[in-house]
Formats: structure tokens, C-alpha cells, sequence
């Protein structure tokens, strides 16, 4: 249950701080809103393993290269959030990320990457991707 929780509480987290960053975007820029809000997350990540004490960013080096550029990602992900919320609105944006949010880990698990196990998707599956996406088509038209 607490993961459902986090998931649902990081959903409307990502849909404020879209929202919050187109608004910078028409004010500085999306390049600069990436930069700021990129920014102001390390700022408070780290305020909160500081605060915490966590010390496990001392295992760094167990971390493979590749996946230590994974926050360098974030950039595009907010520079194209911006981009889509100023041409599609709020509610085609979040839905059409999801949706490839969805498809992206199932392609992903399907072919095993990270070394997830194969997913095998079953009917059921397929239609709601297709209805998703139909779900989509509805909003954007």
C-alpha cells in the first residue's frame, strides 16, 4: 500500500511541477526552467539526506558509470514537458506521458533490460494500451 501511496503522490507531484515549469518556461526560458528546476531538486534532495543522515551516497562507486548520468536525463524529460504543456495543455501532456511512460517499461521489461525478467503480455494488456491510447486520441481531439 505505501508504494500505491508514493506512486499517486508522485503522480500529482510531476503534474504540479509540469505545470509549475511551463510557467517559468514563459518567463526565462525552457532551457532555463530545466536549469532551475534541476537546480532547486538537488538542493532539496540533498537537504533531505543531510537531514536524514543518510550515508549510503557512500556506496557511489557500487553504481555503474551509465547509471550515474541518469539525472542528466532530466533535463530533456522537463525541456520537453515544458515544450508539450505549451502546445497541448495540461491534460494531454501528463496523459501522453504516462502513456509512454507505460509503453517505455514495457518494451523495456519485455526485452529484459536492467535485468528485469521478460514480461509476457497477455490480451487483456493490449487492450488497455489500446484503450489508453484511444483515451488520448479522445482528449486531444
Amino acid at each position: 500500500m505505501k508504494g500505491i501511496i508514493l506512486a499517486v503522490l508522485g503522480g500529482v507531484f510531476l503534474t504540479m511541477q509540469s505545470t509549475a515549469n511551463a510557467a517559468i518556461g514563459e518567463h526565462l526560458g525552457t532551457w532555463q526552467a530545466a536549469a532551475l528546476t534541476q537546480g532547486t531538486g538537488f538542493v532539496a534532495a540533498f537537504l533531505i539526506v543531510w537531514i536524514t543522515g543518510d550515508r549510503s551516497w557512500r556506496k557511489l562507486r557500487q553504481v555503474k558509470l551509465h547509471y550515474r548520468f541518469g539525472g542528466a536525463l532530466a533535463a530533456f524529460i522537463i525541456f520537453s514537458n515544458i515544450t508539450a504543456f505549451h502546445h497541448n495543455g495540461a491534460a494531454v501532456t501528463v496523459s501522453a506521458v504516462l502513456i509512454a511512460q507505460i509503453l517505455a517499461t514495457l518494451a523495456m521489461e519485455k526485452a529484459g533490460w536492467f535485468g528485469n525478467r521478460t514480461l509476457r503480455l497477455r490480451t487483456p494488456q493490449w487492450i488497455g494500451i489500446a484503450l489508453m491510447i484511444t483515451g488520448i486520441l479522445c482528449l486531444s481531439f
